[in-house]
């Protein structure tokens, strides 16, 4: 079975994603990789090199290297990769780790030159008007649900993933 496991491209990209965006950290990481190893009898090289990783970037690329995991291309691969990101973001301004102002800030820096549908400027123009304006709680709000709806899939992917991932990591 590949579906979820580490010999699932898309679990493993999304995984990536979640270290990136720092919705998970190096420890969780390592736990999940442990609990994997565990499990199978020939774990990849990849998944045991990413037990003893010392440092986050060094686990991103062993995650991104991973043998099988697809590149984003086209722009609509690279629209859904930019989602799963954005979404990530939200969801660690919603568990209260980021400000809505580093949303914005973080989400408006990932998609600067990522050339697909959506535009950092959209991010960094609604920062600069809460700035201006002092940050009245009723405009983060409506930017906040603006932005929601806009990531409805892409938060509904990345809160599974992020639950099968913590279960795994548990060894559950």
């Amino acid at each position: 079975m590949r579906d979820g496991t580490p010999f699932d491209p898309v679990a493993v990209a999304r995984i990536a994603v979640m270290l990136r965006t720092g919705r998970v950290g190096l420890p969780r990481l390592i736990a999940w990789a442990d609990a994997w190893v565990m499990k199978l009898d020939a774990p990849p090289l990849w998944l045991l090199e990413l037990c003893t990783v010392l440092e986050a970037d060094r686990a991103l690329g062993l995650l991104l290297d991973m043998p099988g995991l697809a590149r984003s291309f086209t722009v609509e691969e690279r629209d859904v990769e930019d989602a799963d990101h954005l979404a990530s973001l939200l969801l660690r301004h919603r568990d209260g780790s980021i400000s809505w102002g580093d949303f914005l800030q973080r989400a408006g820096e990932y998609l600067d030159g990522r050339n697909g549908h959506r535009q950092c400027e959209e991010f960094f123009m609604q920062l600069n008007l809460l700035e201006r304006m002092g940050f009245p709680e009723a405009l983060v709000q409506a930017q906040r649900e603006d932005i929601e709806r806009s990531l409805v899939d892409a938060l509904e992917r990345m809160e599974s993933a992020h639950r099968r991932f913590e279960a795994e990591a548990r060894g559950d």
